[in-house]
């Protein structure tokens, strides 16, 4: 059953705030046999919205909206879709009261004075919100569905999972969810165009023929992505493994699975009692952040040591001045120094380093922005690469940091 999701905000288009619940919905409607087919932003206008809505529900049963459902003048979402059924704003001692128990979650009192939540378009719903405020809507008419959800990406994606999903199910029979799951295929270091135009021509058919697949580019990297339902799981995950095996792409391939990398490590790592630590200057945490945004990476991650300035270098990691005065911080020599401290400082068994440029200033011709240093130290061997890539301050530290944790998932493979 096909469904779609209409953004609305002006502070989206005016670049003030990215969406996230698009990317959210896109993975989760499929794991409960909804297909999202559509997304669009639209600014706060009655005519933006009121013209969208007409153009979505031509093509879909089901449109989900986020954003607008909040207090002030800007958030006219739940006045403009009542205008657009024709149903007036009313309120209720229902309505009241729901809203008096969304505010008393969170310890806070509430009076009719203080903003319009209760009120809603006749005939529709108001529904729960489990981290926020404000209620969602729901509406069922001629067999088109309208839900409408807070635009705060917590407060959409609970209200989708424990009201809009529940709701739905009242009025689509199950025939309606056909569950699908997805299967990926991650790759590093080489194009998509190289994977299907040089290295491996026939790969897209190949896997086409045992499911429907499609490509994705991510950080340093692409995505072959196999969607099936959860019967053929099984089957299609060892045909696809076995087409994999038989081309030049095999080596590129770090993960058969849906983990994100940091993720990966974590698992990886404990799996093998192996401990890590980060010596971070250009990354300044990153890395570190993104480790401990993982479950369970207290049981394997040490630390870090945020070693911007070249001081905090020499002093707790131990590099040598003669290096930086003879290399420069962004140096194989530097990195690989920091790589020793980090591990005699926190006594881990991987330590990776990062010393880099992320610009748009300090480059040169020699290390133009972009250049970055990765080292790395265990027990047994220490090292040290100079990598070189592309993009903004923002891009280039995920970069930086993603090439540093690829090559600590190869070291503790390799354990």
């Amino acid at each position: 059953m096909n469904c779609a999701l209409l953004i609305i905000g002006d502070e989206l288009l005016a670049g003030r705030t990215r969406d996230l619940n698009g990317y959210w919905l896109s993975k989760f409607l499929p794991s409960v046999g909804l297909k999202l087919t559509q997304i669009k932003i639209v600014n706060d206008s009655e005519e933006a919205i009121k013209t969208s809505l007409d153009d979505l529900f031509k093509k879909v049963d089901i449109v989900m909206t986020s954003g607008g459902l909040g207090p002030t003048k800007d958030d006219v979402t739940k006045n403009i879709i009542a205008s657009y059924f024709k149903k007036d704003l009313v309120s209720n001692e229902e309505s009241i009261a729901l809203i008096h128990q969304l505010y008393a979650k969170f310890d806070r009192e509430w009076n009719t004075e203080k903003n319009a939540y209760h009120f809603f378009p006749e005939g529709f719903e108001l529904l729960d919100n489990l981290n926020g405020y404000a209620p969602g809507l729901f509406f069922h008419e001629n067999g088109k569905t309208i839900l409408s959800a807070p635009g705060v990406p917590r407060e959409f994606s609970s209200m989708v999972e424990n009201a809009f999903l529940p709701k739905l199910k009242t009025i689509y029979t199950s025939d309606n969810f056909k569950e699908m799951e997805f299967f990926s295929i991650r790759t590093r270091g080489v194009p998509e165009e190289t994977i299907f135009g040089e290295l491996c021509p026939t790969l897209w058919d190949d896997l086409s023929s045992i499911a429907k697949i499609s490509s994705l580019p991510h950080l340093l990297g692409i995505d072959i992505v196999l969607y099936f339902s959860p019967s053929e799981r099984d089957e299609i995950i060892r045909k696809a493994k076995a087409i994999i095996e038989r081309t030049e792409l095999k080596s590129h391939v770090w993960q058969y699975g849906n983990l994100e990398l940091p993720e990966l490590i974590v698992s990886e790592a404990t799996e093998k009692s192996l401990t890590i630590g980060f010596a971070e200057s250009c990354t300044g945490g990153l890395t570190s952040s993104k480790i401990t945004d993982v479950s369970g990476a207290s049981k394997i991650f040490y630390g870090s040591i945020i070693c911007y300035a070249n001081s905090v270098k020499t002093n707790l990691l131990k590099v040598d001045p003669k290096t930086l005065e003879s290399f420069g911080a962004v140096s194989v020599e530097c990195a690989k120094e920091m790589a020793l401290g980090t591990l005699s400082a926190t006594g881990c068994d991987i330590a990776i380093s990062f010393t880099g440029i992320a610009g748009p200033g300090g480059g040169s011709p020699t290390k133009p922005v972009g250049t970055v240093g990765i080292g790395w130290a265990t027990k047994t061997q220490n090292s040290s690469k100079i990598l070189h890539h592309k993009g903004d301050r923002e891009a280039l530290k995920e970069r930086f940091c993603r090439s540093g944790l690829f090559k600590l998932l190869d070291l503790i493979r390799e354990h």
